[in-house]
Parts: structure tokens; sequence; C-alpha cells
């Protein structure tokens, strides 16, 4: 029998396929809890506000959950390296629960996000540590394939997160989505039972505290100036945050330069095998979460889409990043790294090409279409510069770097909205009291230049990508 679990791998040991199989089965299920909990809530704000008073504080149900889950992506890559990432694992699944009881049983706004902040805090080391430990324990194609699978974790909770969130609140209130957290929580835990953990470093390094503070100060800064900035009152507090959350930054730049043991190490900055790849994941997620976030205004405006078929619109985004993600594994074993990439980039080039195509006449396929391509290349891509990022680390290091591409993700995830549908207001806003049909068509215009300039952005990360080092022998 293996002393650690992951010394048994290609053992062929019966034990060894049980604990590989309960590990699997709660990652994807923790995966989907933490996913389903930020598409959930964001149906159910508007109940929970009413319900608890304190409508001021509404941003920040997803922004403080969105902070947490930020700050503590690269604190659990870093903790992964010298801690066992199963323990740290059952910790992270554990603190998702005590920030659902939380909120579940709040009964004031201040209450509710608290727990929201615990809740993101427990998400950021769910997220990460799930694509840490299955780097870890499965190589080649077969981590591709099992990274893949927990992207279509977040494609699932999309498309049935909204759904059932407003049929759960219906029925049993808003409270009855914590108790459903916890319960898949539980179990998830359950299924991962005493499983035997990989073995801590023999040697101890010193938290690297400072850095991890100012991480959350700059962050934390930076997203309550774009809350601020959304309420025209409040654009001077906007302006305050905003240079306080550069000062906060370079801060901790230095900071990070000067520690022994870097939460995030700044020579990566400079490492095109390791930035690059993060840089075009947070171009990706930051344009699928803008695509959320303009495209239903947009439907709504100019074509008058209902809610209901605004959502229909919105569907394939969620279900072809899904199904990207899947593909990707077989793509690189036949077409290999480089020219995966590219042909992700080309489908998202093509989801942003195919709604300027739409008319009076027939908007509805070219929506559809254009949502389908821009979530099966965002797919591919996001799956790729994961590989990337984990073949071009040392394995001692791949749960740093692998928080350091997770929080290139999270700030284009938070971002990627406020910057592109910040754009597209500012060249819409000067007509606001004009007619609807002038609002509708400047509308429409500012989302296809947004659009443009968007694709421009892309292209030329995918030729800058040509040059790009890949491993050859990957997925074989």
């Amino acid at each position: 029998m293996c002393r650690a679990f992951t010394t048994c791998l290609g053992r062929n040991e019966k034990p060894l396929m049980k604990d590989l199989q309960r590990l699997t089965t709660s990652v994807m299920l923790a995966t989907f809890l933490a996913a389903w909990d930020s598409t959930v809530v964001g149906t159910i704000g508007p109940s929970i506000a009413k319900s608890l008073g304190g409508l001021a504080w509404y941003p920040w149900m997803l922004t403080g959950f969105m902070v947490m889950t930020t700050v503590f992506t690269p604190i659990t890559g870093y903790l992964s390296d010298y801690q066992p990432p199963e323990i740290l694992y059952q910790w992270s699944i554990g603190i998702f629960l005590v920030g659902s009881l939380t909120s579940g049983t709040a009964l004031s706004m201040g209450w509710f996000i608290v727990g929201r902040l615990i809740q993101g805090a427990g998400a950021g080391g769910i997220l990460t540590l799930g694509l840490i430990l299955m780097g870890r324990h499965f190589q080649g194609s077969e981590r591709i394939q099992m990274q893949g699978r927990l992207s279509t974790m977040w494609g699932l909770a999309g498309l049935l997160g909204p759904t059932l969130g407003g049929i759960t609140a219906q029925w049993l209130s808003w409270r009855g989505l914590f108790a459903v957290n916890i319960i898949l929580g539980v179990l998830a835990l359950i299924v991962l039972g005493s499983l035997r953990s990989s073995p801590p470093r023999t040697t101890s390094v010193p938290f690297d505290a400072p850095g991890a503070l100012w991480l959350a100060g700059w962050l934390s800064a930076a997203a309550s100036a774009v809350t601020a900035w959304q309420h025209a009152s409040f654009h001077l507090l906007g302006s305050g945050l905003l240079v306080a959350a550069l000062g906060m930054f370079v801060l901790w730049i230095h900071a990070e330069r000067r520690a022994a043991h870097p939460l995030i190490p700044m020579t990566w900055l400079f490492e095109k095998p390791v930035s690059w790849p993060s840089l075009l994941a947070l171009v990706a997620s930051g344009s699928l979460y803008a695509a959320v976030l303009i495209v239903p205004l947009w439907l709504s405006m100019t074509w008058r889409f209902s809610p209901e078929a605004v959502g229909l619109a919105i569907l394939p985004l969620p279900v072809a990043w899904a199904v990207g993600s899947l593909m990707t594994s077989p793509l690189i074993h036949r077409l290999h790294i480089a020219a995966t990439l590219r042909l992700g980039f080309l489908g998202m080039m093509i989801g942003l090409v195919l709604p300027d195509l739409a008319t009076s006449a027939g908007q509805w396929p070219w929506i559809v279409l254009g949502n389908i391509f821009l979530g099966l290349g965002v797919g591919v891509v996001i799956m790729t510069t994961l590989t990337m990022v984990q073949l071009a680390i040392a394995p001692d290091s791949l749960g740093r770097a692998t928080g350091f591409y997770n929080l290139a993700r999270n700030i284009g995830n938070t971002l990627g909205p406020g910057l592109l549908g910040g754009l597209v207001f500012l060249m819409w806003q000067p007509l606001k009291r004009s007619s609807l049909a002038i609002k509708a068509l400047r509308l429409t215009t500012a989302v296809h230049d947004v659009n443009a300039a968007l694709i421009l952005l892309i292209a030329a990360l995918t030729l800058l990508s040509l040059k790009t080092t890949t491993n050859p022998h990957l997925a074989k």
C-alpha cells in the first residue's frame, strides 16, 4: 500500500483507482457548487435585497464574492506548493459551507455580505485547487480531458443555475438555495472521505503575508472603484478608489520583489511561457463575461427581445464553452498546442463577427451562431492556455503557477465586463434623451464598434501567438 496518494499513480492498485475516482467526483461536484452559486445569486439578487433591505449594498453580492475568489486564488495556489492540496481542498469546501450557512441565515444585508465574502474565499480555493489536483494526478491528454470536464461544470452551472435558482427561490424562498449549497458541499466532502494526501514539503517557508494583504487591498479598491463609477453621484469616490488601487498595486509589486518566497514571483511577468498564456486567458475570459453583460441589453433594447428570448439567445454561450473545453484534448492531440490555440481565437473572432450580420429580417440565427462560436472559442483558448502554463512550470511550482493563471482569468472576468461594457455605455450615453429608435441605432453602433476593436485585439494576439513556444510531445 502506498503512503501517499500521489506516489500510487501508475501501480494499478485497486485502492488507487478508488481514491482517484472519489477525488475526481468530489472535485467535479465542488466545482459545480462554486460555479452554481456565482450564477444563482445573480438571478435571485433582487429578491434578497428586497427581503433584507440595504439596496445600496446590492452590487457587493457578486462583487464581494468575486474579489475574495480572486484574492484567494493565488493564496491557495501558493499554499498548495508547500502543503498537501487534498487537505487544503477539504478546508476550502468547509470555508464555503460556513459562508453558505452565514448567508442563508442572514437577517441583514451586512450579515449577508459577510457570508458572501466567506463563500468567495472558499470558492477561490475550490476552483484553483481543483485544477491543481487534476494537474498533479493526471498527465498528458488525460490531464487536459479531466480539466476540460471541470470546465463543463461551469457550462452546466450556467445552463441550470438561473432556471433552477429561480424555481428554488420561488418554492423554498432564497434561503433554500443556500441550504442546497450546504447539501452539495457536505456530499462533496463525504465522497472525498478520508483520502490519503500528498506529503508536505520537508522544508517550511514563511507565508508571504504582505503580498497577500496588498493584493487584497488593490483588488478590493479596484472593484469598489468600478462599482462607484456605475453611479454618477459617486464618480469622485470612484476616482479616489482608483488612485488608491494604483498605489497599493505599486506597493504589492514592491513587496513581491522583496519577498524571499513571494505569493507570485515577479519574474513570471517576464517569462513568456507563463505570462503570455495567462494574458490570453485574461482576454478570453473578459470577452465571454462582457458578452454576457452586453448582449442581453443589446437584444432587449434594439430587437425588443423578451426576457425568455434573451435567455435562450444567451444559453449557447455556457453550453458551447463546455463543449469547447471537452474538444481541446483531441484537438491538441491532432493539431498540437499552437494550432489549437489559433483555432480557438478564430472561433472567438467568428463569434464576434456574426452578430454584426443581424438585420430586422433575421437576427436570431446570427446571434445564436455568434454565441456558439464565441463559447467554443473561449473554451478552447482557456483549456489550451492552462495546459501551456502547467507544461512550462516545474512540478514544485505547479500550485503557484496555476494560481497565477487563475488570477489572470479572474481579473479578466472582473474587468472585462466593466471595461468593454463601459465603452459601450460611453458611446451610447450622450444620446440617452433621444427617441427609442435613435437609442437603439446608437447602441447597435456602439456594440459593433467595441466588437470590431476586440476582433482587432484578438487578431493581433493570434499573430503574436505564432511565436509562442510549445511542447510538441504533449498528449503523446
